[in-house]
């Protein structure tokens, strides 16, 4: 079980206490390993969804493919390819980053301003495609701003 705890970014004396006596009891007998990192809010449940539910399957429908196949291709042109070499000296085009991890593989959720950024290339992709892919709801526009 993964637990995180999050660090106020002032007066933490109270907290690194708190978290000190965690990892005193954390899994007593055994190898804890202990990650930090900055602090990010992750894109909510109906973030994902939107993408999944709406984005994704119009494209889809309209252009006859499955849903990873474009999320994967938008990624790519979105983000940029790479070269994955595969088993029998095959290579094949990888998008550089996803939506849940970096370049390197790490995990680092796209949030704010850089979700809603490539949530609107999409919707340009769709565009030019004929393809009408509606914002997610009428206070999209606020949400956006303040990311």
């Amino acid at each position: 079980m993964t637990q995180i705890v999050t660090l106020p970014p002032n007066a933490r004396e109270s907290a690194i206490k708190t978290l000190s006596e965690m990892l005193r009891f954390a899994h007593a007998g055994r190898p804890v390993n202990v990650k930090i990192s900055i602090a990010r809010p992750e894109r909510t449940p109906p973030q994902c969804a939107y993408l999944w539910a709406v984005v994704y399957p119009l494209l889809a429908d309209a252009k006859g493919y499955e849903r990873d196949d474009v999320h994967e291709y938008l990624l790519g042109c979105h983000f940029g390819w790479r070269e994955k070499r595969l088993p029998g000296g095959r290579v094949e085009q990888v998008p550089i980053r996803t939506t849940t991890t970096d370049e390197h593989g790490n995990r680092d959720v796209l949030e704010g301003r850089a979700f809603w950024d490539y949530v609107e290339f999409c919707q340009r992709v769709g565009a030019r495609a004929g393809v009408f892919i509606p914002d997610p709801d009428p206070s999209y526009n606020l949400q956006r701003a303040a990311a």
